[in-house]
């Protein structure tokens, strides 16, 4: 959350911009497997992985600069752009669809999990 709100807030990224790279990208790989099993599958193990890019994730999250916090104008524009994507009004119609992709995910899980 606090490196989205940072690239929202910098103009690298928009709100539906992020929300499209997790979902359409890091969010289907971790539907199946968390973050260290990815590092870990990514390489020739996580020892592997920590040897390659450690220095390297490390120098960029040098650069992250400090915490954000989450209010004030700029609470307003990510507000203003979500509401863009999803108005206020339409939060509940939207949570029973999120609902329903959960469960037919949890059910695909389930049937891909017996298959191993």
């Amino acid at each position: 959350m606090n490196e989205t709100w940072r690239l929202v807030k910098d103009g690298v990224l928009d709100v539906k911009d992020i929300d499209r790279v997790m979902s359409e990208g890091l969010g289907m790989r971790y539907a199946f497997l968390g973050p260290l099993e990815t590092a870990h599958l990514n390489a020739e193990g996580m020892q592997n992985y920590s040897e390659r890019y450690s220095k390297t994730m490390y120098a960029v999250s040098m650069t992250m600069g400090e915490t954000p916090l989450m209010a004030g104008p700029q609470a307003t524009v990510v507000h203003d752009q979500l509401c863009q994507m999803t108005p206020v009004d339409k939060l509940p119609e939207r949570r029973a669809w999120r609902d329903k992709c959960l469960t037919a995910l949890a059910k695909l899980k389930k049937e891909l999990s017996s298959n191993k």
